[in-house]
């Protein structure tokens, strides 16, 4: 049906506000608005569903689209246009011209949002910071219920808002995300929004000593009785297991217990966990052996369980004091691994293979430097196989 039952609900307040300035008995118009309703004449609200956007079909670009369609509806009962449509019209065009267009956004637009971005295989941390980015924004502007407004002024204000809020980098995403909504909701703004490239470098050199630290750091708040004993150990074993086989944080949450090989110090990464895709082969060293071996016996972790869960991991970064105060986070438990690689000379193809590093651009790992699990594991113990932390 062109028109739904919940679109035409959407411009009711709309009609509400216009018949309370202009004194108008709104049982009459009401009526003649279901009226129209019900003999589904001329009246389009936009796609209906299994439609996509930009097929042809009516977009709620702004407030005065809905007043729009409204007033398109033609009364079948008398063969004219609605007498208080007509006044609708005057007032969408007054505020059309003194400059107060409002942006429309429906909850429509938001589930197609969210659907792009689940068919790209985004991860589930990073669709939350979406989330989270995406409702910040719509708590800033006004609601309606099934949609949410908005005018360029505000938009702006809000822009200077994120601007005081954020480093340059993190605002670069907020707005990213915000110019994908405005995209499929076809509001005319995404052009007007940009920022400066910047490249984000980070510069952070980990040694051995480092991580040495900030496991000492651990050990300390479990002394201090700011972190549980299962909290410590989870902590320690996490952060080792990354160190020594270059995993993504995201991969190792992913990971359940039996991708894991702990008496050949050997895990494999699937293609649904792996962030490019392929599926790949890693290694841990015989002192992370050791330590998750005793984790899984003595927190009776099963076969399908997780390791860590990605908050589990990143809470106590985010919570303790001292935690939050290292230089150091998860991530950079990767980026000893590949530094580590180098400073031992490491062969950098295998370098490649272990961590998951995209070969699509690599033409001598994709077509020509190919290696055995065997081999792999022979290379690895070589570089990091004498690899300890003395935990």
């Amino acid at each position: 049906m062109p028109l739904m039952l919940d679109s035409f609900l959407l411009i009711i307040p709309f009609i509400v506000e216009f018949a309370k300035n202009n004194n108008i008995n709104m049982s009459q118009l009401l009526e003649e608005a279901l009226l129209n309703l019900y003999f589904q004449k001329k009246a389009l609200l936009g796609p209906g569903p299994g439609f996509e956007p930009g097929l042809g079909d009516p977009q709620p670009h702004n407030r005065q689209f809905w007043q729009n369609a409204f007033i398109q509806i033609q009364n079948p009962a008398y063969g004219t246009e609605n007498h208080f449509s007509r006044k609708l019209l005057m007032k969408a065009t007054n505020s059309e011209r003194s400059g107060n267009t409002e942006y429309v956004i429906t909850k429509e637009h938001l589930k197609l949002l969210y659907l792009e971005l689940k068919s790209k295989n985004v991860q589930e941390h990073h669709l939350k910071f979406v989330k989270r980015s995406i409702n910040r924004f719509l708590s800033h502007i006004r609601s309606y219920g099934e949609y949410y407004a908005f005018t360029v002024e505000e938009l702006i204000s809000y822009l200077q808002k994120l601007q005081n809020e954020y480093n340059p980098t993190t605002y670069r995403k907020q707005l990213t995300y915000l110019k994908k909504l405005f995209r499929i909701a076809q509001i005319p703004l995404e052009n007007y929004l940009k920022t400066k490239r910047t490249i984000g470098v980070d510069r952070t050199i980990v040694t051995v000593a480092d991580i040495k630290n900030l496991i000492n750091t651990v050990k300390m708040l479990r002394q201090k009785g700011d972190l549980n004993e299962k909290i410590q150990d989870r902590l320690i074993v996490a952060l080792l297991l990354m160190a020594t086989s270059g995993i993504r944080t995201y991969e190792l949450t992913k990971l359940k217990v039996k991708d894991i090989d702990i008496k050949n110090m050997t895990i494999r990464i699937t293609e649904d966990v792996s962030k490019t895709s392929e599926a790949r082969v890693t290694f841990f060293t015989r002192e992370v052996q050791k330590l998750l071996k005793n984790y899984v016996q003595k927190y009776d972790i099963g076969p399908e369980d997780p390791i860590v869960t990605y908050f589990a991991l990143e809470k106590p970064f985010l919570k303790k004091k001292e935690l939050k105060e290292q230089s150091l986070r998860p991530k950079h438990m990767r980026k000893f691994f590949s530094q580590e690689w180098d400073r031992r000379n490491g062969n950098t193809t295998v370098k490649k293979l272990l961590m998951g590093h995209s070969i699509r651009q690599d033409i001598n790992i994709l077509h020509y430097s190919h290696h055995t699990e065997k081999e792999l594991k022979e290379i690895y113990d070589k570089v990091l196989g004498n690899l300890r932390f003395t935990v």
